[in-house]
């Protein structure tokens, strides 16, 4: 992989389809290769409260974690809220602003790393006060991995999703289509309406990273 990647923007079909997971999965997976990942959670909601008074994204530390990462929670999630909303709206709550340009500001890259950059939700949900994860997506330029999450009405989700990221100018590395279940296959066809390259994850209950496909593995590492 040419370091001039430097990294790649995930983004979803919607929220709660396992984008964190597959992320933690890629950078487990890429660790193992011996590549250096960094983790980069731009903002979370929904954040429980420790005994500090501080914030911790549940997120955060699996990316962590999953990256072996010794960035600090702080590093890989400058923007962290308790209210389980969207970022945009907990923000406006705080009485805050954050722009995606705050966002994009604190992000890390390294020579010889390859940065994973999570986005929060879909590709068209608000991140900042003043912008999508598009918006953030665009502003970085990083190819994008989209995770389909396996379920009804997935196929509608993912195809509106790729014309989204193309029309966005971006380019498209993959698609990981999460199992969200044990018996899910609402994505069977899915390749019959793209040229987009399709990858899956299969349903797991444990909570650690797996390595994916060697196939995936391969795809993102490619020129």
């Amino acid at each position: 992989m040419s370091i001039m990647s430097k990294g790649f923007f995930v983004t979803g079909t919607d929220t709660e389809i396992g984008k964190t997971h597959v992320s933690g999965c890629i950078g487990h997976s890429l660790v193992n290769l011996g590549y250096k990942v960094i983790p980069y959670k731009p903002i979370a909601s929904g954040c429980i409260r420790q005994n500090n008074n501080t914030l911790l994204s549940e997120d955060a530390l699996f990316l962590q974690q999953a990256c072996q990462s010794l960035y600090t929670l702080e590093q890989i999630c400058p923007y962290r809220f308790e209210a389980a909303i969207s970022p945009q709206l907990a923000i406006s709550q705080a009485h805050e602003h954050i722009s995606t340009e705050d966002l994009a500001s604190n992000i890390i890259f390294e020579k010889n790393a390859i940065t994973l950059v999570e986005g929060a939700g879909g590709f068209y949900s608000p991140i900042a006060s003043d912008g999508l994860n598009s918006d953030l997506a665009k502003q970085l330029g990083l190819p994008v991995i989209l995770v389909v999450g396996d379920r009804l009405g997935c196929i509608n989700h993912a195809l509106l999703s790729i014309e989204a990221i193309r029309n966005a100018g971006l380019n498209l590395k993959a698609v990981v289509v999460n199992q969200l279940s044990p018996n899910s296959h609402y994505s069977l066809g899915l390749e019959d309406f793209t040229d987009a390259p399709i990858y899956h994850t299969p349903y797991q209950t444990q909570i650690t990273p797996t390595e994916v496909s060697t196939a995936l593995v391969n795809r993102l590492l490619s020129e």
